[in-house]
């Protein structure tokens, strides 16, 4: 099927009608027109065959559960955009990278909350304000993915959160063989823990790329014991 259009039907002053599309099969990609600036509440939830969403730079709201449960596997939104709502990409399982360039984008809580293959992405405005531990869990593995890109502030609570709950990380990235942040921990050399017991949980879990550079972080760790 080709790209699914909005019918005009559908939109009330640049707002896409609530739940107009909900539980749809049939849409398999859709690009958002110009002009739109509010995607109402479940508008395209449970489209489980959703997979790819085109977002105009006219965007200002994607209201909650917009466009949970579905299939979509990459977010890219424009800089204006200023809030995403509770729950709005809230359990969409292929949902693989995110890209939130907003600084002063408001995050609701959850919003991208049950996307468990969420490796790579960029979220502008950092953390959540009021973020629960699973959330701030969350955004410190997407920091990992590209710490080079965020601010000094929210890269100490990354870190910081690291190193408080590093097994916690570790679980988590092995878990999801989450590659992107294992380079970003790799790259900071941000492990305080032994490392060999991680390297054994990867070669359990076969995550051969995790294990890999866990074992180079070692080989790092073990040359510096020596060094005069």
């Amino acid at each position: 099927m080709g790209i699914f259009e909005i019918g005009n039907d559908k939109i009330i002053d640049g707002r896409i009608i609530e739940g107009s599309f909900a539980e749809d099969l049939s849409i398999t990609s859709v690009i958002i027109p110009e002009g739109i600036t509010d995607i109402g509440e479940i508008a395209f939830y449970g489209c489980a065959n959703l997979r790819e969403v085109v977002f105009p730079s006219s965007l200002r709201f994607i209201r909650e559960e917009a466009f949970g449960d579905s299939a979509i596997t990459e977010v890219i939104l424009p800089s204006g955009l200023e809030f995403i709502e509770e729950k709005a990409f809230f359990s969409c399982e292929e949902l693989r990278k995110v890209e939130v360039p907003g600084h002063s984008t408001v995050i609701g809580s959850d919003a991208f909350g049950c996307c468990d293959n969420l490796h790579e992405g960029y979220v502008a405005c950092g953390y959540p304000e009021n973020t629960r531990h699973h959330e701030e869990l969350q955004y410190t593995l997407l920091w990992c993915s590209c710490p080079n890109r965020h601010t000094a502030e929210t890269s100490k609570r990354a870190e910081d959160f690291i190193h408080r709950y590093e097994d916690l990380i570790m679980e988590w990235i092995i878990k999801h063989n989450n590659v992107p942040a294992m380079n970003g921990i790799a790259g900071r050399d941000l492990l305080r823990g032994n490392t060999s017991s991680y390297i054994t949980a990867s070669n359990l879990a076969g995550t051969n790329e995790i294990t890999a550079l866990l074992m180079s972080m070692r080989g790092h760790a073990e040359e510096g014991e020596f060094d005069l």
